[in-house]
């Protein structure tokens, strides 16, 4: 997979890349990610890139010009069905982890990191989706296109060494089904299932390590039975819990 990042701030992003997993996805040449400073395609000689808006207003606006120049120069190899040009933009679409499943089976994903007051409106008529990380305004579009990567690059094949860990985290999906085998029907259970809701997305159960006793807390002694049967069925449990407390949305 390729994914390509247009920014006025590149090294904002640059080191981000060269640690940990993301870091490691690049040697094995499992991701190539490119990294576009917008500045090289300034108007002028200057290193122009944006300008007032008109109308009037406080900031700057990126320019139009500048990003299709950018754009344009990007080289997209694959069928267009497996490319998308995004933008980063506190008015785009909630990414989620659906989201970045979807992403991963790109061939080609292009990020424009926003900035300063905005982008120009027409440069939307050349991207395919505003992506939104939530709903609060950033600098720019830098850490929303690092945490973009992050997720994806994650999920392609080969990166991590165990690929399961990916199927039961945070906003992992699950049967109805199965949960009431698990933790027996409820209310709310029964509910989903009467509207015909077959699957749910979950948070991840909770995890424990050494020591087995902390300040007087013990960890669960089914995580130390041995029986992987229980433990499975634990935290399945523990994820409905979980998601109820802390993320009932998910649910409805």
């Amino acid at each position: 997979m390729k994914i390509t990042i247009l920014t006025l701030f590149p090294k904002m992003i640059e080191g981000f890349f060269k640690e940990s997993i993301v870091k490691r996805a690049q040697d094995k040449g499992l991701i190539d990610i490119r990294i576009v400073d917008l500045r090289e395609y300034a108007v002028d000689d200057y290193g122009s890139v944006d300008d007032r808006p008109y109308g009037g207003g406080v900031g700057m606006v990126l320019r139009a010009d500048v990003v299709w120049t950018a754009l344009n120069k990007v080289k997209v190899k694959s069928e267009k069905s497996k490319v998308k040009k995004v933008i980063t933009s506190p008015k785009g679409k909630l990414f989620n982890q659906k989201k970045a499943q979807e992403f991963s089976k790109l061939n080609h994903l292009v990020i424009i990191a926003g900035h300063y007051e905005g982008v120009d409106e027409r440069v939307l008529e050349y991207v395919d989706e505003e992506i939104s990380l939530g709903d609060f305004v950033m600098t720019g579009g830098e850490i929303a296109a690092s945490a973009i990567v992050d997720s994806i690059v994650r999920l392609l094949p080969g990166v991590l060494k165990h690929e399961e860990a990916t199927q039961k985290e945070s906003f992992f999906s699950t049967a109805i089904n199965q949960l009431i085998g698990a933790i027996g029907e409820n209310s709310i259970l029964k509910k989903l299932r009467d509207k015909g809701i077959k699957k749910v997305q979950l948070l991840e159960y909770p995890q424990y390590t050494r020591p087995e006793e902390f300040n007087g807390i013990k960890v669960p002694a089914v995580l130390l039975s041995g029986n992987h049967k229980e433990v499975e069925k634990w935290r399945l449990k523990k994820s409905f819990e979980q998601t109820l407390k802390k993320r009932p949305d998910l649910l409805v």
